[in-house]
């Protein structure tokens, strides 16, 4: 709430003069005043800072300033609800003047202000208000159920249920006066939407029990927490959630031979700290699962990057973790989004392919017993798709294979596929540096990674240093450091080489730190080493 004590004090300050109007000066007089009475919801108001607000309409004897227009003119900008106003009153002057009597939802200020000439619409000082906007509920929130986090009598927003989101509607309050009767009560979700001034996420919730109704209402998103099953003994649960939080879907991973208490990853030790290292077969997976779970949330997650990996080789199994996703860009209902991806499961390259004629949720191919196939022309078409969009991306993808055209007859339209490509070109994309891992006694490359500048504001320029310099050395930066060492790890996991304790060595650090964007450069493997597992 905003504290305009500190822009001024009402006797001596700048702001809040108690400034009297002469009447004697101003011959109009009100000539009706009388209460509204339409939704609350639809007098809320701000201010435009051209009016000051008075005791009573300022063509009154003896009116004075109760707020300057400038402490109004802040209100406006306030980051609280509490310093939302409302207009409860009308008065119209005999020249048509129309003021309008406000209350602050804080009922910290009351006053008139002038608003106009058209009864009914609200201008001149002040204009309407929107102080909450609904928005779409994600389709997966249906599924699941949640409680009252920390149920209580506290008027925090997350301790109680209320009839509006708190301090958007004038005059509505609390469902109750304490939730702690409702801790065990199990709800679901069935409205969302944020507060204008604050910018945080509201949401209806009922009462999976018509016995429990009462306690319906709106509370903040964040007051709620899920209530869901026991997590399996032999899985972690991966909540995927969007940027303010809110949970998209979820999944349970269960690794192959692991036990509770054992991590997803494993650990180790490079210069004195700790890093963890998901294995790629544990990665393909958990990636696969997530795609499979997100659709039709209208989110995506098409790539793991090296923080979410070493987070996810981190989680014990048996407990929980999230992974943030992101908006995806819609995709037509007679498309279908294909995506190529490398071999880090990360995505590379992606165009909507279109089909005539075609309706939502349709396959994009056909079916003959139980068999899924794609027209010649759809498969010309998409292979010339693939070809352009990877173009300047330093890979190729010269023939789709029988698995990847059945995986393109099974799509269907309005939703997404992903094919994986291996095969490099011998281009290499202008912000990659490509990093050949090399057994230095046969000479011969034993994987290959991309290592790409990802940062599409200030992507790293051809030709320019993936390392510092310091007079002659050359070295990594922290984050270069570990995104390589990790990618490393991962496509030697399986292959009997590795890094040389699974680290870059300094010599590894300072040869890559000398490698220039668009470019290649090679490093020295060993052969025989216990190396993190795929």
């Amino acid at each position: 709430m905003l504290a305009l004590a500190s822009l001024g004090v009402l006797s001596t300050g700048e702001l809040f003069n108690a400034t009297f109007v002469n009447a004697a000066t101003h011959s109009p007089h009100i000539t009706t005043n009388q209460p509204l009475s339409t939704d609350p919801a639809k007098r809320n108001v701000t201010f435009t800072g051209t009016e000051a607000l008075y005791s009573k309409p300022k063509i009154r004897s003896g009116a004075k300033v109760v707020v300057t227009r400038l402490a109004l003119k802040e209100l406006a900008k306030s980051d609280s609800s509490a310093d939302n106003f409302v207009a409860t009153r009308e008065a119209i002057a005999s020249n048509g003047q129309i003021y309008y009597k406000l209350n602050s939802f804080n009922g910290q200020y009351h006053g008139w202000i002038y608003g106009g000439k058209k009864a009914g619409h609200f201008g001149g000082g002040i204009t309407p208000f929107t102080t909450f906007t609904k928005m779409a509920l994600p389709g997966a929130l249906s599924k699941y159920t949640f409680n009252i986090a920390a149920p209580g009598l506290n008027n925090d927003g997350k301790s109680v249920t209320y009839q509006a989101p708190m301090n958007t509607v004038y005059g509505s309050g609390r469902t109750m006066g304490d939730a702690i009767d409702y801790k065990d009560t199990a709800f679901r979700i069935d409205q969302m939407g944020t507060r204008t001034r604050e910018g945080d996420t509201w949401v209806h919730v009922t009462s999976t029990d018509p016995a429990q109704s009462k306690a319906d209402g709106w509370i903040m998103y964040k007051g709620l927490s899920q209530a869901e099953s026991k997590v399996p003994a032999n899985a972690l649960r991966i909540d995927l959630v969007n940027s303010s939080g809110q949970l998209i879907a979820n999944l349970d991973y269960t690794k192959d031979g692991g036990q509770t208490g054992q991590t997803i990853g494993s650990d180790y030790n490079l210069n004195g700290t700790e890093y963890w290292l998901l294995g790629a077969n544990d990665q393909q997976k958990i990636q696969d699962a997530v795609r499979n779970a997100l659709i039709g949330t209208g989110y995506q997650l098409d790539a793991l990057t090296a923080n979410q990996t070493g987070y996810l080789a981190e989680a014990t199994i048996g407990k929980k973790t999230s992974l943030t996703v992101t908006k995806q860009d819609p995709i037509a209902t007679n498309a279908v989004r294909i995506n190529i991806e490398n071999e880090n499961n990360a995505v590379i390259a992606s165009f909507d392919y279109p089909k005539d004629g075609g309706q939502p949720g349709q396959m994009l191919g056909t079916t003959d017993n139980g068999t899924a196939s794609i027209a010649d022309g759809d498969k010309a078409a998409i292979q010339s798709g693939i070809t352009t969009a990877l173009k300047s991306s330093g890979y190729k993808f010269t023939d789709l294979t029988a698995d990847q055209l059945t995986q393109l007859a099974d799509a269907k339209l309005g939703g997404s596929v992903y094919l994986k490509t291996t095969a490099r070109t011998d281009t290499i994309a202008n912000n990659a540096v490509r990093i050949n891992f090399v057994d230095p006694s046969t000479k011969k490359t034993v994987a290959t990674i991309d290592y790409t500048n990802t940062d599409t504001d200030d992507p790293a320029p051809k030709g320019s240093n993936l390392g510092v310099q310091s007079g002659d050395s050359w070295s990594l930066k922290a984050d270069d450091k570990t995104a390589i060492t990790g990618q490393a790890n991962a496509a030697l996991a399986g292959s009997g080489y590795a890094l040389t304790n699974n680290q870059l060595t300094d010599a590894n650090q300072a040869t890559l730190g000398a490698a220039k964007f668009g470019s290649s450069v090679s490093v020295d493997v060993t052969a025989n080493q216990n190396q993190p597992s795929k």
